[in-house]
């Protein structure tokens, strides 16, 4: 395999500043101690294979990653693992640095509310801030290309230019703050825990979204149709005027018969 001389650099960085990795074991409960590979003729190899073919093209984090560790993907360290499928995943957009939300949220059990905090009382989904990054990689990861990349980012004072994953068109109106009470992150963005790389899980087309409002209300729901015609009702008014409600009774004539809105003000306004 040939390795460039950024591979090799990153295959020293990490035995050396990642010699020992502590990581959480959700199948067992345990707190076990990942080491990266310390044996010296592996560093000799690779400085070697650098000089020899300094111009080599194609290689990744992710190969010089399996080659630091065990060539083994079963037994490669925890962390590599998450860059490598990262890396290696075949949806969603390829990211500036490789996040692995598997490996976050798995294996790491990081809160989605932890990294995307104030999503829940924010119109818009809140995409963690640098700063949030390093509030953990400060310490942790250090010697991985991704943290080392977060920390450069730092350094250069710039903000982390990720892709878009999700986007609405601008005709229409969204407000996480309003789902978030009645829904959970995965009814809509399917099961990030499991995604190496985060890709669009629903289609976010208005048929999808009207097939959920549609349902019928469910008492655990709060701030629907229902429950807002069931504790403002709208005032009665002679035909034809428009009664003075949350929504027009001409308009939607579904209002509080279904779990949310399905007029056309509802998410065209």
């Amino acid at each position: 395999m040939k390795i460039s001389s950024r591979a090799a650099a990153v295959v020293v960085a990490v035995a050396l500043g990642a010699a020992a990795a502590a990581l959480y074991r959700p199948s067992t409960g345990d707190i076990e101690i990942v080491s990266a590979s310390l044996d010296p003729s592996a560093f000799l190899h690779a400085r070697e294979s650098t000089d020899a073919q300094a111009a080599g093209e194609g290689e990744t984090a992710a190969e010089a990653a399996q080659y630091a560790g065990d060539r083994d993907l079963a037994t490669m360290p925890a962390q590599w693992r998450a860059i490598y499928d990262h890396e290696n995943a075949t949806r969603g957009p390829e990211q500036p640095v490789p996040f692995n939300h598997r490996f976050h949220v798995t294996d790491l059990r990081i809160d989605c509310m932890y990294c995307h905090v104030g999503t829940e009382r924010s119109v818009s989904g809140v995409v963690p801030s640098l700063a949030v990054c390093m509030g953990c990689h400060r310490i942790a990861g250090t010697g991985l290309p991704p943290v080392e990349e977060l920390r450069a980012y730092e350094t250069r004072g710039e903000p982390v230019e990720w892709e878009w994953v999700y986007k609405l068109p601008e005709f229409v109106q969204f407000s996480h703050k309003a789902h978030l009470r009645n829904l959970e992150c995965r009814d809509c963005h399917g099961p990030v825990e499991e995604m190496d790389r985060v890709y669009q899980w629903a289609p976010l087309t208005m048929g999808w979204c009207l097939e959920c409002h549609r349902q019928p209300p469910l008492e655990s729901d709060v701030a629907t149709d229902h429950t807002l015609s069931r504790d403002n009702p709208p005032p009665r008014a002679p035909a034809p005027r428009q009664p003075e409600g949350f929504y027009p009774r001409d308009i939607d004539t579904d209002y509080g018969k279904t779990r949310a809105p399905t007029d056309c003000a509802a998410c065209h306004y």
